[in-house]
């Protein structure tokens, strides 16, 4: 069971790469679109986990980090939150996937400023532990020649600059490289990611703007979509033959929030609190080249810049199934954060929480940063 649960993961998240198309064929039961199930781009991007968020500080709130996001992180979610940067900042997380999966997700991204900006460096790592090997000669696994176990590894790096144009208005790009597969059959990219953030001034509102995962489609390679053909029976002369693989787009993905200060600045929308309580808000729409537009918010609290609750909800909208859990507890977050002063700079710890329904479970992701 735990097997093929696996394999049913890894298939969510892995297997929009393709070695070969198919073509349109006549199969019996096969779904037809129509007007109650319209043809969708789920599923028909590769590298998707590029739409894992990273951080738990952003993660507990549902992914609305876009205008208030700051710090390492800045350069996953919106490059232009970088240029808040002040001194040499690093920052570490980990993701545990969907409940007993197995698969690992982890994000180490460092700050650096440097030529009236900030400069960055940032990896995304993903792996999906040890998933049995079924081949046409051993359908049941223990395969003599490729082995009985496979892993399926993504990976993305990345260098960013930001930097602030103005004492409200910030931009910044990363350019990364991104790949994806299994040994001896992979893909890869490059790709640019864009923000902005600007402080409006009024009542403590930031806009923040991101567009990220843009760039030329690709093919897999490797030694696995190659093979040694006979083309002459007379002399048996083999020649090498790679396969015509299917060419792979990333998930262009564009966010754009709405973000309060709403109590405890003196740009706050309800006041200033004597400095030791601080509340923050954040709305934000995010829109997929493979998915639906997607709502989110969430709201932080902060006491004495020491102490941090935090909660969100994230609304999918593509009718998926939440198995026997309710609409309103799925992707529902929520989390917190411990900050220490050492050295006259911060060191963060950060948990954050999201249920997911049955069927995947929960996501758990814990944090380390220090420099704020």
């Amino acid at each position: 069971m735990f097997t093929l649960r696996k394999s049913v993961g890894a298939a969510v998240l892995f297997g929009s790469t393709a070695v070969a198309p198919l073509g349109a064929q006549d199969i019996p039961g096969a779904l037809i679109p129509s007007a109650e199930q319209p043809p969708t781009r789920q599923g028909t991007r590769g590298a998707n986990f590029l739409q894992l968020g990273v951080g738990a500080r952003a993660t507990a709130m549902a992914g609305s980090a876009t205008g208030f996001v700051s710090g390492p992180d800045s350069w996953y979610w919106n490059p232009a939150g970088g240029a808040s940067m002040e001194g040499f900042g690093i920052a570490a997380s980990r993701q545990n996937l969907y409940d007993d999966l197995d698969i690992a997700h982890n994000y180490v991204a460092l700050g650096l400023p440097a030529l009236g900006g900030v400069f960055g460096l940032h990896v995304i790592a993903l792996n999906s532990g040890e998933i049995t090997r079924t081949t046409e000669e051993s359908p049941l696994g223990d395969d003599p020649t490729l082995g009985s176990t496979f892993e399926w590894n993504s990976m993305s790096v990345g260098a960013s600059y930001a930097r602030r144009l103005t004492d409200r208005l910030s931009l910044g790009g990363t350019l990364k490289f991104v790949s994806e597969g299994i040994s001896d059959a992979s893909t890869r990219w490059v790709a640019l990611d864009l923000g902005t953030q600007f402080q409006t001034g009024i009542y403590g509102l930031t806009l923040g703007a991101s567009l990220s995962n843009v760039g030329p489609a690709s093919h897999m390679r490797g030694a696995l979509v190659k093979r040694e053909v006979n083309t002459d029976d007379f002399s048996n002369q083999l020649t090498d033959v790679t396969f015509d693989t299917r060419e792979t787009e990333l998930p262009t993905l564009f966010r754009f929030s709405v973000g309060s200060e709403l109590y405890g600045t003196a740009s706050s929308l309800w006041g200033q609190g004597g400095g030791s309580h601080q509340v923050l808000g954040e709305i934000a729409v995010s829109d997929a080249i493979d998915t639906d537009v997607q709502a989110a918010f969430g709201v932080e609290y902060g006491w004495r810049n020491m102490l941090f609750l935090r909660g969100g909800k994230r609304f999918y909208n593509d009718d998926r199934d939440v198995g026997e859990s309710s609409s309103l507890a799925y992707g529902l977050s929520g989390g917190f954060g411990v900050r220490l002063p050492v050295s006259g700079r911060g060191l963060r710890f950060d948990y954050a929480y999201t249920s997911l329904g049955d069927q995947l479970q929960n996501i758990q992701v814990f944090s380390l940063e220090f420099g704020r």
